[in-house]
């Protein structure tokens, strides 16, 4: 009997084929795959599944940037293949992208700063600047700010990243650099206060809440009150831990009285913002009259501390109670009240901020005083000399004021923000998202302000990909993810066999 040719057999013919049919088949997904991924890489074909939409370019930040139309361009210093195989740098990038897509006066560049170096000398605008492959320069016309990719991004209290704030970085860069004139934000001094220090290596204890003022679009300055006048384009005064007392009737002239100023600035539906200290707030008579006038008053010489709700051994480091969203103080940070777990808002080495009847009228319309944070009912009140307790119980920690003003049938409104100790706007409390201070701060610059700034704009916290099985529901979820699928790929494969020798 002539042996079959093993090539002509039936075995041979479908199981080649089929083997053909297999190689094919992977060959054409491995190259469809190939060309769908570099296509998407280049034209940015991504769907955004994080639960805050963290690649998202937000309404709020197409709004702010539809009314800029100066030429703004937004280096990077490493190629785009590079920038988008670093986890840190493919946010940044994507939301650079994204301004460009939607803004035509925006332009993103990539160039390697190794292999180009010569064309970021021009951004080198200090001793102090650093251009690195994580750098990112926005520039507008002959102005420019560098970056390094770590300040798009906020940290805990751990030093770990925590969300995402690209939109809020981009913007406020480009606002600052195309806006002709921005709101003003001025820094009072002649009274030992703390004032921003922007030189160099600066260490001033109100650079933090100077930087955040910037940040959002204020133009910060600096102001003697007995020698300079108030900008008309002035929206908020701030006094920061002052040591001697504001110069009020006792004023030679009325153009060194600065309690005639303020009030003038407030009437005028200006804003202030006052952080004061225990130790020296008892000699503050003509300030502590004007605040007075706006329902709000401290204890001076004592300190809240809470044994209870405290960040500190000493218990002076107040962990502060937010009042409720229907209240006057709470309706200033709704938005944090939304939030499953509430951020802490720490103030240390605070004096109650005592409040007037609410809804105190006045002859140029009506005031409305709430308090923004108190203390817990477990706090106690000492003397900050002799340490004795002198009061206990729930205690003002911040308050805000408001008079409320009609003009031609619309209303406006006047604010003053007051803080039992300059330690809540501090560089430890601002400087990172885990605590609420910054987020309160935000909001009253929104109303206080009176002009829109960043503060709306979202931070985008990561989703938790953290796992809450334990040990052994891991072991289990690993064996099975390890062996189902395959037994039945086998199982399968085996069925297939079967019926084709029976067949």
């Amino acid at each position: 009997m002539k042996k079959r040719s093993l090539y002509k057999s039936r075995k041979f013919k479908y199981g080649s084929a089929a083997a053909a049919f297999t190689a094919f088949f992977i060959a054409v997904f491995v190259v469809f795959n190939a060309i769908f991924g570099a296509l998407a890489s280049h034209f940015g074909w991504y769907i955004d599944m994080t639960g805050e939409k963290v690649f998202t370019l937000s309404g709020e930040a197409r709004e702010f940037v539809s009314d800029i139309t100066d030429e703004v361009n937004i280096y990077f210093a490493q190629d785009p293949d590079v920038i988008m195989a670093d986890n840190d740098m493919r946010y940044i990038y994507k939301t650079a992208t994204q301004l460009e897509e939607e803004f035509p006066n925006i332009h993103v560049e990539c160039r390697n700063v190794v292999k180009n170096p010569g064309f970021f000398e021009k951004f080198y605008n200090s001793k102090g600047t650093e251009i690195t492959q994580k750098s990112v320069i926005v520039e507008s016309g002959t102005e420019s700010t560098v970056y390094l990719s770590n300040s798009f991004f906020t940290y805990n209290e751990n030093g770990d990243r925590w969300a995402y704030n690209g939109e809020y970085r981009f913007i406020s860069a480009i606002m600052q650099l195309t806006q002709s004139k921005a709101p003003i934000a001025y820094f009072t001094t002649g009274h030992a206060e703390d004032v921003p220090d922007n030189a160099e290596g600066g260490d001033s204890a109100s650079n933090a809440l100077s930087g955040l003022l910037s940040d959002c679009g204020f133009d910060v300055r600096t102001i003697d009150l007995t020698q300079e006048k108030i900008d008309d384009d002035a929206r908020i005064i701030v006094i920061y831990n002052p040591k001697y007392d504001f110069i009020g009737n006792e004023a030679e002239s009325e153009n060194s009285d600065e309690i005639r100023k303020i009030d003038n600035f407030l009437d005028g539906l200006g804003g202030l913002i006052v952080f004061e200290d225990p130790e020296y707030a008892g000699y503050m008579n003509n300030l502590g009259e004007l605040l007075s006038e706006w329902g709000i008053s401290f204890r001076a010489g004592t300190n809240i501390a809470d044994s209870s709700h405290s960040m500190s051994t000493d218990a002076l480091s107040v962990l502060a109670k937010y009042d409720s969203a229907e209240n006057a103080g709470g309706s200033f940070y709704r938005e944090i009240l939304g939030f499953e777990s509430l951020p802490k808002s720490i103030i240390r080495k605070a004096m109650p901020v005592d409040l007037k009847k609410s809804g105190n009228s006045t002859s140029s319309g009506t005031k409305t005083v709430s308090h923004l944070l108190t203390s817990y009912d477990s706090a106690e009140l000492r003397d900050t000399k002799s340490g004795e307790v002198i009061d206990s119980g729930e205690m003002g920690l911040a308050a805000i004021s408001y008079e409320t003003r009609v003009i031609d049938n619309d209303f406006y409104y006047s604010y003053v923000m007051a803080a039992g100790s300059p330690s809540f706007a501090s560089s430890s409390y601002l400087s990172t998202g885990a605590y609420g201070n910054r987020d309160i701060i935000f909001s009253a610059m929104k109303l206080i302000g009176r002009s829109r700034v960043l503060a709306d704009l979202p931070i985008r916290p990561f989703d938790d990909t953290s796992s809450s099985a334990t040990t052994a529901e891991a072991n289990s979820m690993t064996v099975e993810f390890t062996l189902i699928l395959p037994l039945i790929i086998a199982a399968f494969g085996g069925v297939v066999i079967i019926r084709r020798r029976h067949s």
